[in-house]
């Protein structure tokens, strides 16, 4: 019986206290979720801080551009053939590190990868490391040339292995072993660099593929620009070491013009002086290209192109047409035709069919 009234006395203290501990529960449950929550939210802050610390000193930019096609080429004489071939396609990693507050180290590795091949490893296209500051920027390795960096650049606008087709027959792309500096203020560039390719002797293990009898600089070239809204104007001098009594001077001028946002127009033009023992041959190579966008997303690009020789070596002109369809920011695809009018031999015409993937991530 005292059970029975002690039992209606705590039942409605019971269901009174009830909602009150059970909310006092799910309230203390609640503050530990948050609590729990903002640690892990902190731990997430302080791993994502780490990371961009990481990445903004140690980071790796891994980059590259697929560029397979297939062509046909016309050799004229009734020869053809079909291949798939390849515009250069790279793969390659970069990255720099503040060293102090007023100098970065940088580095860059680049190379092949034969898609018109085995796709492949193929040869180096890049490798160097440098310094840049206030005072500049001074690199040694394998490096794009300041004479193409200067004269080359503002033209090479095309897909194709060739571009730009009249520089391309005797100019410098990518230079091994070599020294540069390059500096830049405002509009104005300087770019310099000298090739140290050794001798056939070089005990110190360099490559000697490309060596001569020259014991020290094996070429040395020097280069000036300014771009003033949408203009550009450059000039460069190249001399060239390429073996006993074998020697080349470039002295080359370039120009582009961002007509609007649709239309560009450049030119390159090179004077060459070529000595081979006694000897001497003027040459001289000449690019004139555009580009038009005609929609948001395909651009017509073309070029005339002319080679002198001067009897040593092939002599031609030429023209090419290009479209190109932006897919996106990394993809696009395009027809090209080649044609090139050689002195003395057949015309040979190319049309060529393609693709390229380009993309680059920090890791």
């Amino acid at each position: 019986m005292k059970n029975m009234k002690l039992k209606f006395v705590l039942l409605p203290i019971a269901l009174a206290i009830s909602p009150t501990f059970m909310a006092q529960a799910a309230d203390a449950d609640t503050q530990s979720q948050i609590e729990a929550l903002q640690r892990r939210l902190a731990e997430l802050e302080s791993a994502d801080k780490k990371e961009e610390a990481r990445k903004e000193n140690y980071g790796v930019t891994v980059y590259g551009s697929f560029r397979p096609a297939l062509t046909y080429n016309d050799f004229g004489n009734g020869d053809s053939s079909t291949d798939v071939t390849d515009f250069f396609s790279r793969i390659g990693f970069k990255g720099d590190i503040k060293v102090n507050n007023d100098i970065t180290a940088f580095y860059q590795g680049e190379w092949d990868v034969d898609v018109e091949a085995d796709a492949d490893f193929g040869d180096a296209r890049l490798g160097f490391v440098g310094l840049e500051g206030s005072f500049g920027r001074v690199a040694l390795g394998k490096q794009w040339s300041p004479h193409y960096n200067i004269v080359a650049e503002a033209t090479d606008l095309f897909n194709n292995r060739s571009s730009p087709f009249g520089y391309d027959e005797a100019s410098p792309f990518r230079t091994n072993q070599m020294v540069t500096y390059s500096y830049t203020r405002g509009g104005f560039k300087l770019d310099a660099g000298l090739q140290f390719n050794g001798d056939t002797e070089n005990s110190a293990g360099g490559d000697n593929s490309e060596a001569n009898s020259t014991e020290h600089v094996d070429s040395g070239s020097i280069g000036v620009s300014y771009s003033f809204g949408d203009f550009y104007v450059g000039a460069s001098y190249l001399d060239q070491q390429l073996g006993d009594n074998d020697e080349r001077d470039f002295r080359a001028v370039a120009g582009s013009w961002k007509v609007n946002k649709d239309l560009y127009v450049a030119v390159t033009y090179q004077d060459i002086e070529r000595t081979m023992g006694t000897a001497v041959y003027d040459q001289s190579s000449l690019d004139i290209a555009a580009s038009y966008a005609l929609t948001e997303k395909y651009t017509f690009k073309t070029s005339y192109f002319d080679w002198d020789g001067d009897g040593q070596g092939r002599t031609f002109d030429g023209y090419n047409f290009t479209l190109e369809n932006q897919l996106n920011d990394s993809v696009r695809v395009f027809v090209e035709w080649l044609s090139r009018d050689f002195e003395g031999a057949d015309t040979q015409k190319s049309v060529s069919v393609g693709m390229r993937y380009d993309f680059e991530g920090l890791f």
